[in-house]
């Protein structure tokens, strides 16, 4: 939930400095990978292409998966060095965090966790 809280107040803060929504894309992303990890054992150890690895709670849109693919690159680029510097309009980023967002919710939800949805992403200038 922390973690969520922060994606999305580096997104509701972006629409000052564009390089925040990149950043609360990536924090977006780590709630996910952090749920992921929780509920497939030995997450991190084998490829995530492996056809046995995927939850079979999450079932996503194909704009969710392509948000999600996208996403992971930047992070990916940025964690290893290849990526110094990324920018995205606040309205990219949004759809982005909204993913992760929703499919943390949908995972929480099914195991009986704390409902992440109730986390409103309101963005835009307060």
């Amino acid at each position: 939930m922390t973690v969520l809280r922060t994606a999305r107040e580096l997104l509701r803060q972006s629409y000052y400095s564009y390089e925040f929504s990149t950043v609360a894309v990536m924090h977006s992303l780590i709630a996910v990978e952090i749920v992921l990890r929780d509920r497939i054992p030995d997450a991190g150890t084998k490829p995530a292409s492996s056809s046995n690895r995927a939850p079979t709670t999450a079932a996503l849109t194909a704009r969710q998966a392509e948000y999600l693919d996208y996403g992971r690159k930047i992070r990916n680029g940025m964690a290893h060095g290849q990526t110094t510097h990324a920018a995205m309009p606040p309205a990219v980023a949004v759809a982005m965090v909204t993913t992760s967002f929703a499919i943390v919710s949908e995972l929480c939800a099914v195991s009986g966790d704390i409902a992440v949805g109730l986390i409103a992403i309101e963005v835009g200038p307060t």
